[in-house]
């Protein structure tokens, strides 16, 4: 019996000098029905044109043209056009192992899981590799993966895991006029209530290359308006499903945490950040009532920046 059909969607955006690699390692897999559905998000080099390229020479692969509309409005746009009963996303920069999808499929089948993620091996600019596995091995419910998302040390992307199509036709994406730091952390909380069973594995599925200048590794997106952003539109979700309450406390260790270790330069006059550091109703670890503490006192923090993820961690 042939497997269920898969769908790897690869949004494309300015990826001329990646995009061949990751089409490449789609076209690879040992899975033995897969199609690829390429979302040429406004790209302004010759990625689209790649794209076309291959599929005028793989029936399997589908090319999608639109104008730029940031990442999550392209996942969007690919999963609408995709036909498997499972998909799986694949940023353009990035390669899928050539086991990646019968490995993640088979998780998904014999474990009765609408979710399975697999850890990746990370390429630095140097080209040194590391491998970066989840804490532990675990299935986990709806529930826990909301509780394992909202916490600190999530590394749910949205990216190398197997996902059952129909959780992604749900409401699950951030609004389309807006850009949000931790975009792939808010849909997973979103989605956390439509799914049953999420598989976390240590084998890794994905060569993910770290690069400088993308708009998570230049914080372009951890300015304090975008995260005041985050948190709001987090919190109306709860909110929305009862469960405000139940995480307003951890909610507001992240909000320390973020403020501490993600944004350069912090206004403390800000109101938003006056209410969290000034906020003496919730009670934190000693860790966070340190940091606190030492954020009212930019003199003194900011230089303290290149080492504090060492002091406080």
């Amino acid at each position: 019996m042939q497997p269920h059909l898969v769908s790897i969607i690869i949004p494309v955006y300015n990826t001329e000098r990646t995009i061949a690699r990751c089409i490449d390692s789609a076209l690879s897999q040992t899975h033995a029905n897969c199609e690829i559905v390429i979302v040429d998000d406004g790209s302004p080099d010759g990625a689209g044109a790649i794209a076309d390229h291959y599929a005028t020479h793989h029936a399997n692969v589908i090319v999608i043209h639109k104008l730029n509309a940031g990442l999550a409005e392209a996942r969007r746009s690919g999963v609408e056009a995709a036909h498997g009963k499972y998909i799986i996303h694949l940023d353009s920069d990035d390669q899928l192992l050539p086991d990646a999808v019968e490995f993640l499929y088979n998780k998904c089948e014999s474990q009765h899981l609408d979710v399975a993620y697999g850890s990746h091996i990370r390429i630095d600019e140097k080209g040194r590799e590391s491998m970066v596995p989840f804490a532990h091995e675990a299935v986990l419910s709806g529930d826990e993966f909301l509780a394992y998302n909202i916490g600190l040390n999530a590394r749910c992307a949205s990216w190398g895991s197997l996902w059952l199509r129909k959780l992604w036709q749900c409401d699950v994406y951030p609004p389309s006029s807006i850009k949000i730091p931790s975009e792939d952390v808010f849909i997973n909380i979103k989605v956390s209530q439509y799914i049953n069973k999420v598989g976390l594995f240590n084998t890794p599925v994905c060569r993910y290359y770290y690069n400088s200048q993308s708009l998570t590794s230049t914080g372009v997106l951890s300015r304090v308006d975008k995260w005041k952003t985050y948190f709001e539109l987090v919190e109306q979700n709860l909110e929305e499903r009862g469960l405000w309450e139940q995480y307003e406390h951890v909610l507001y260790m992240v909000k320390i945490d973020r403020l501490a270790f993600y944004v350069t330069g912090l206004d403390v006059t800000d109101p938003w950040v006056q209410s969290l550091l000034g906020n003496t109703t919730l009670s934190l670890p000693l860790k966070h009532r340190m940091l606190r503490a030492l954020m009212r006192w930019p003199a003194l923090w900011e230089p303290l920046r290149g080492l504090k993820r060492r002091l406080f961690n």
